[in-house]
């Protein structure tokens, strides 16, 4: 007997929901290392070389750090919609 269509969809967002968690934990963790690598730079690097170009990468990558650090607090919410969701249906 072959599964309902009912219970095809619902793997199919569990496995969805299941990948989304994945991203953003890998989200998470390349924000992590970002914030890491701009650590070490800004502390490493003597303040006269922390100019022009070095200057503005380095804000770049702190502005990226804090875009990928809110993007995975968007996705982890979303993945709760989406598990409150689907417990929902599992229920039905």
């Amino acid at each position: 007997m072959q599964p309902s269509p009912d219970a095809e969809a619902a793997a199919t967002l569990e496995q969805a929901i299941e990948k989304a968690k994945e991203v953003a934990a890998d989200i998470r963790q390349a924000a992590d290392d970002l914030a890491v690598a701009n650590t070490v730079l800004g502390t490493q690097l003597a303040e006269d070389v922390r100019t022009g170009e070095v200057a503005q990468a380095l804000e770049h990558g702190e502005s990226v750090e804090k875009t990928l650090t809110k993007s995975a607090e968007v996705l982890n919410q979303v993945n709760a919609s989406l598990d409150s969701v689907s417990a929902t249906a599992a229920k039905s």
